[in-house]
């Protein structure tokens, strides 16, 4: 398994594979590569299929860093640069969402990525608003953040729970919360206390290239009702729901995210 070391000092770990244009795979919290499985499996035939784990994440360095969104994003465009990438599709998973966003208002000066995917976006907000009561609300977000410091196996279990609609899965969600174990403590604390954080409301008018929103209708993660809120607000910007899902669509429809993945890299003319 490839490992890269970047100039902003971590070690991290990908997996790169299959040909042509370059779709870099952005997990979420405590998730690994692996959970593109499905994705890969489907489009490496037609497209070079990039996965890597975020710092703190699967088998990348885990350093005592802020794991906020520029550490991050900062990460992710060292990476693209180590590898030369352009005319990059970046798609991520709820935090990756986030991370994604933030990238390509931010950090795209070079315009390397072309396209954005966001799939169960934990963006632009995670907290609910007095003029957005769709997102989760504050004493909510209090208790999980005391368990991501005191108990961490339980809370990230309990969290595997709810990432699905579907009631026929308990194997994947054990191998969920498996990989999901490898982040320690302080990880996830500081990235769920990111996620309580960060605010990309003011950058959505700022989203200057074509993009895919993919959410579960049924997800009890990150609020659909955010995924309205950007789809009427990015210029050029096509949102998809998944009628059998809940957070974890890529697993629970996952022949439906790869179709939608195809269809809008395909289909969409980068600016």
């Amino acid at each position: 398994m490839p490992f890269i070391e970047l100039s902003t000092g971590i070690r991290m770990h990908y997996r790169d594979g299959g040909k042509d244009e370059p779709l870099v795979f952005i997990p979420g919290l405590a998730a690994t590569l692996d959970t593109w499985n499905y994705q890969v499996l489907e489009l490496h035939s037609q497209f070079r299929c990039i996965c890597l784990d975020l710092r703190g994440h699967g088998d990348s360095d885990k350093p005592y860093s802020s794991y906020d969104y520029d550490e991050m994003c900062s990460d992710v465009n060292a990476f693209l640069l180590a590898l030369d990438l352009h005319d990059v599709t970046l798609i991520g998973w709820s935090m990756g969402a986030g991370i994604g966003l933030k990238y390509v208002t931010e950090f795209n000066e070079d315009m390397r990525v072309t396209r954005l995917a966001m799939v169960g976006p934990a963006t632009p907000r995670l907290l609910a608003t007095d003029s957005e009561p769709f997102g989760l609300n504050a004493e909510m977000a209090q208790a999980t953040l005391e368990g991501m410091r005191t108990a961490l196996p339980e809370t990230m279990a309990a969290f595997a729970g709810v990432n699905f609609h579907r009631d026929d899965m308990q194997a994947t969600v054990n191998w969920f919360l498996s990989q999901w174990l490898k982040m320690p403590a302080y990880v996830g604390y500081n990235c769920f206390n990111t996620l309580l954080n960060e605010d990309l409301r003011n950058k959505l008018q700022d989203v200057n290239l074509p993009t895919l929103i993919c959410h579960g209708r049924h997800d009890k993660v990150a609020p659909p009702g955010w995924s309205d809120y950007m789809a009427s607000r990015i210029a050029e910007c096509q949102l998809v729901w998944f009628e059998n899902s809940g957070h974890a669509l890529m697993v629970e429809e996952p022949d439906v995210l790869s179709k939608a993945l195809k269809k809008f890299v395909r289909e969409s003319t980068p600016y």
